[in-house]
């Protein structure tokens, strides 16, 4: 580390201890500790750069997401108000709003072969998710008893939907409603870090075939070139010309998406999920040329709408008091050891007859109890930008990455558990 990078850090640290102890030790002994909404903002954007820095100074071995998840915990055990979110300005409905827009954008950088030839992903992830259910209902259901374990097993194949599916169901059961949403909201400190060794493993060894000429850029594209060069077939749009491309134009594109994706929900009365239109949405617009390809970085907004997301997942974390992790943390710590055993079992060596490397079909499968986006984004951008020593090669990365952890957080936390828990309350609640 040079002494400009020290110098670097001792300035973040001696900020953040400043902010810190004005908020918790001055305020208190003014007898003023209440935060107005640019002070609850900052207090959470610097948890995130908190774990950036973190993940940056270890080279991605620690996981930002893992750190600032950390921080947001013991925040609101001390000096975090569980309502800092409502605090900060931001509304009940932006964040979700601001995720259907993310995951449009997502799709965008997609196309239609591409997301055809992600039925590996899908296999792999299916088989992970079966992993769950066969170790979790057999060894764990001797372990902690058939209640807990089928309450815990949605929460585990998947996201925030069927962790709230199992708690309606086992209403009434306070300790089971606590298990339901424990699972969703703690598995992550499992998973991120696995995924994230994963990814360094699988990154470190697509970059030693790039660096040595055995595979390019357009491998990884399926032969395609750049997809700005690139013409799709499908598109029936003219190009939109410079003038017309501003912010204000490309954004309310992408609302149009968004809106339509909400619609076809509801055609489907909620069977496929809007997030799942939104993805495909996303793909077919940027295909037929109705939309730009990366739309919010077009229009110089990608960071506000992550911040946002990221600052809603981890208030999240308020539920996660002193009390709930002393009631369930033993059956927590069995149930996911025996979910990830069960990942491993099945996705990684039905992944290696399908073509995948033994770390690419691990990372696939436990996007399961990754819970799907933004982690899926957040974890693959993180691999790829600190792995890469250039444009290229975190291109490179982020092709290989993305496609696969989106799909996997897609067919997991959006709709294969989904189905999985309503399968399970109607056997046994």
């Amino acid at each position: 580390m040079t002494k400009k990078d020290s110098s670097l850090y001792l300035v973040i640290i001696v900020v953040i201890a400043s902010l810190l102890g004005y908020f918790t030790i001055y305020k208190n002994i003014m007898g003023e500790y209440s935060l107005n909404a640019s002070e609850a903002f900052m207090l959470m954007l610097a948890a995130l750069a908190i774990g950036e820095v973190v993940s940056i100074r270890t080279k991605a071995a620690i996981p930002s997401i893992f750190i600032t998840a950390g921080i947001f915990i013991i925040g609101f055990w001390t000096i975090f108000p569980k309502d800092i979110l409502e605090i900060s300005g931001i509304g009940k409905s932006m964040p979700g709003l601001f995720v259907m827009i993310m995951v449009t954008h997502l799709g965008t950088m997609l196309d239609k072969d591409e997301l055809v030839a992600q039925w590996k992903t899908v296999v792999v992830t299916l088989a992970g998710m079966a992993g769950v259910c066969l170790m979790v209902m057999t060894v764990g259901r001797l372990l902690v008893g058939t209640e807990v374990a089928a309450t815990a097993t949605p929460p585990l194949t998947g996201g925030l939907v069927s962790a709230i599916i199992m708690q309606g169901a086992v209403e009434g059961n306070e300790y089971l409603v606590v298990i339901a949403m424990a699972m969703y909201v703690l598995q992550g400190f499992v998973g991120f870090p696995l995924i994230n060794l994963c990814l360094k493993i699988e990154g470190k060894n697509v970059l030693t075939r790039y660096r040595t000429g055995e595979i390019s850029l357009e491998d990884i594209n399926g032969g395609k070139k750049d997809k700005k060069e690139t013409k799709s077939s499908l598109r029936i749009f003219p190009e939109t010309s410079g003038q017309y491309k501003t912010d204000y134009i490309i954004l309310l594109k992408t609302l149009v998406l968004v809106v339509i994706s909400g619609y076809l929900q509801n055609l489907t009365n909620g069977v496929v999920s809007k997030y799942v239109f939104a993805l495909l949405v996303g793909v077919l617009a940027a295909e037929t040329g109705f939309i730009e390809r990366k739309p919010l970085e077009t229009s110089r907004s990608f960071g506000l709408f992550i911040t946002i997301i990221m600052m809603f997942v981890f208030a999240g974390l308020s539920s996660v008091t002193i009390e709930v992790l002393k009631s369930i943390i033993i059956n927590f710590i069995i149930l996911i050891v025996l979910a990830t055993i069960g990942i491993a079992l099945l996705s990684i060596p039905i992944g290696k007859k399908i073509g995948l490397s033994k770390s690419m079909a691990f990372a696939i499968g436990l996007g399961s109890i990754a819970g799907g986006f933004p982690a899926s984004y957040v974890l693959s951008n993180e691999a790829a930008k600190l792995l890469s020593d250039n444009d290229n090669e975190y291109e490179l990365l982020l092709e290989h990455f993305l496609p696969k952890t989106l799909v996997s957080g897609f067919v997991s936390a959006t709709s294969g558990s989904v189905i999985i828990a309503g399968l399970f309350v109607s056997l046994f609640f």
